[in-house]
């Protein structure tokens, strides 16, 4: 009995002691985010981290147990060797997440969920997307992480497995106690509240926070969430009528004086949404000098939105935001439940009602994130996508690269029924950022990559421009650009602004003959979500649909942004900006004066909004 007891203790702390020295491999990989905290925020990490690590090594804990048991009473070896065969699986797998990890969050700003799992369905843009990663480091670091471990498990757990040599009701009976205690680590103590992200987060600091976490644990916590997300409203912290009341005061307008940009009535609109263009790469915005310096050019010619955030952190979120004006939802994207999707309203059908001939372009594969069915579901008459554009023109790992896609758009606009609404969403910005021309920041790390891309997409939306102020068409046309999303790189040195100012800050841009005026900056703070009734309420269009929008042009509309990531939300005015945990109950970030008041919006917005993603 002894022996199965010290060997059950022994192999739950082998897994205690790996997840303890992951997070510390976690920390040395950032090791440019953990420099900046303290040698007490350092500590907490691992501590408060321990709780969830206690909690993961239950869970894995619970079938060697339970062979344990059988073990027991019927010979041990057979057991053994399956418990042996399992334990090494389990090594294998979590190191792969461990490693994974390590570099998505530098992409992605949040430890490994099952958010990439949605992405699986289009393979060939989810190996594109991994390119720009390390992949040999990567590699190596996994093959030393699971070569280590497992030389680990088999000197100091495998080779005192107990014997075959005795059975014994006895130990059985142990080893059963023992796995019955195991419900205590795995729940996270004996309160009331079962272990969850919150019950980690100790800091100020997001990253502080994230690091904490244990990475297999929130791997398959986040499977089993994104399941009950689709039943269960978790952010219930303002009560529903408090919501509604904030609600309806953030978005209330009455459009009566709103402010007209455009000389005629119903003009051709162009939408041009620029994959990943954060403001920190546009010059006029404060960003990287020499990266956008034909959106620079192109800013004054128009009405250039200068306080514009994106709603989420993926294209599928970005997307649904400025078609449908809904906003992103923590956790769950609305476009991969086709049918909750197509209730929503979109500018295509509403477009479509008006008359207009209604077209979108893209130069990959229209499966990826859902889209396709998206689009659809908005009834645009024509869709482009990859399998339009001739074999030598698809020469990039997503597709079509921007030039060749913007060059079909302003050729097959002569062809089109007036007036029309084309939507051309770029694909050369995103991951691997290959391009096909020399990179103008010709170094090697990804932050150049990044920028030149940006530069390249940069460049051909500009000649696209150019070339159609020569079309005949341009007097009565409308261009709009704006962003999916906005991007982690490049880096900023300050922690503060990673979260709300600069990620989620994106340009927006409206130009063409169909303009009044000129050279025209508005300061207003807003979102994607607000495009649509902007846009709509200009033509003078029904937009009543979209309510989680206000007309930005209209002279009492708030002025205010909000955006979700993972379980919380950024709210900005003109107070201030935070980002909020809404899990742990905390503001994590914060800048000017932003407090009580912003925290009361965002909970009203998250509540509500996700309570309608349930309800669609």
């Amino acid at each position: 009995m002894t022996v199965r007891l010290r060997y059950l203790v022994r192999y739950y702390l082998f897994w205690v002691a790996l997840f303890v020295l992951a997070r510390l491999l976690f920390l040395a990989y950032h090791a440019a985010r953990a420099s900046r905290l303290s040698a007490a925020t350092l500590g907490g990490v691992v501590l408060h981290g321990l709780r969830m690590d206690l909690s993961a090594a239950a869970y894995l804990t619970v079938i060697p147990a339970l062979l344990v048991v059988i073990g027991a009473v019927a010979g041990a070896r057979l057991l053994r060797r399956v418990v042996d065969v399992y334990s090494a699986a389990a090594i294998v797998f979590v190191s792969l997440l461990t490693v994974v990890d390590l570099e998505l969050y530098s992409a992605w700003g949040f430890r490994l969920d099952a958010t990439p799992l949605e992405f699986l369905r289009t393979p060939r843009e989810a190996i594109a997307s991994m390119e720009s990663s390390p992949l040999v480091r990567l590699a190596l670091i996994l093959v030393v992480v699971a070569a280590l471990a497992l030389l680990a498990y088999r000197r100091i757990v495998a080779r005192r497995a107990p014997a075959d040599e005795e059975r014994s009701w006895r130990g059985a009976a142990a080893a059963l106690v023992v796995l019955a205690l195991l419900i205590i680590p795995i729940r996270g103590g004996l309160q009331w509240t079962p272990l969850n992200q919150s019950s980690v987060y100790f800091a100020a600091d997001d990253f502080a926070n994230q690091a904490a976490l244990n990475v297999g644990w929130n791997f398959f916590h986040s499977l089993g969430t994104s399941r009950a997300l689709e039943r269960t409203n978790p952010y219930t912290a303002l009560d529903a009528p408090t919501a509604r009341m904030v609600a309806d005061s953030l978005l209330a307008s009455t459009d009566a004086s709103a402010r007209p940009l455009l000389r005629i009535a119903h003009p051709n609109v162009i939408l041009i949404i620029w994959e990943s263009l954060t403001a920190k790469v546009v010059g006029r915005l404060g960003g990287v000098p020499g990266v956008t310096p034909c959106l620079d050019s192109l800013s004054h010619e128009g009405v250039w939105f200068d306080h514009i955030y994106a709603s989420g952190d993926r294209s599928a979120k970005g997307l649904v935001a400025i078609l449908s004006g809904f906003p992103a939802q923590p956790h769950v994207q609305i476009m991969n439940t086709p049918n909750k999707a197509a209730k929503l309203p979109m500018l295509s059908r509403d477009f479509g009602a008006a008359g207009y001939s209604t077209s979108f372009y893209y130069g990959g594969e229209l499966a990826f994130a859902n889209i396709k069915s998206y689009l659809l579901g908005g009834r645009f008459e024509r869709i482009i996508g990859e399998s339009a554009f001739d074999e030598a023109d698809r020469n990039s790992k997503w597709g079509a690269h921007d030039h060749v896609v913007l060059g079909r758009l302003l050729g097959d606009v002569t062809r089109m029924r007036r007036p029309f609404f084309a939507t051309l969403f770029t694909l050369s910005s995103h991951e691997p950022f290959e391009i096909p021309v020399p990179a103008r920041f010709p170094g090697s790390d990804v932050r150049d990559e990044f920028l030149s891309a940006h530069a390249y997409t940069d460049q051909s939306v500009g000649a696209f421009i150019r070339a159609a102020q020569r079309e005949p068409w341009w007097d009565s046309t409308l261009v709009v650009i704006v962003a999916d999303h906005g991007h982690p790189l490049p880096r900023t040195s300050a922690a503060v602004g990673e979260g709300a100012a600069s990620r989620y800050h994106i340009p927006m841009l409206w130009l063409g003959g169909a303009l009044a005026v000129h050279d025209t900056v508005i300061h207003r703070i807003g979102s994607q979500t607000d495009l649509a009734p902007t846009l709509l309420a200009q033509l003078h269009l029904p937009h009543a649909r979209y309510r989680w929008g206000r007309d930005l042009l209209a002279t009492d509309a708030a002025s205010f942004a909000y955006f979700s990531y993972l379980d919380g939300f950024g709210f900005v005015d003109p107070r201030g900006r935070l980002v909020y945990d809404a899990l742990g109950g905390r503001i994590t970030q914060r800048t000017g004066g932003a407090g009580a008041a912003e925290v009361r919006a965002g909970l009203a917005l998250l509540r509500l909004s996700f309570q309608d993603y349930l309800e669609q």
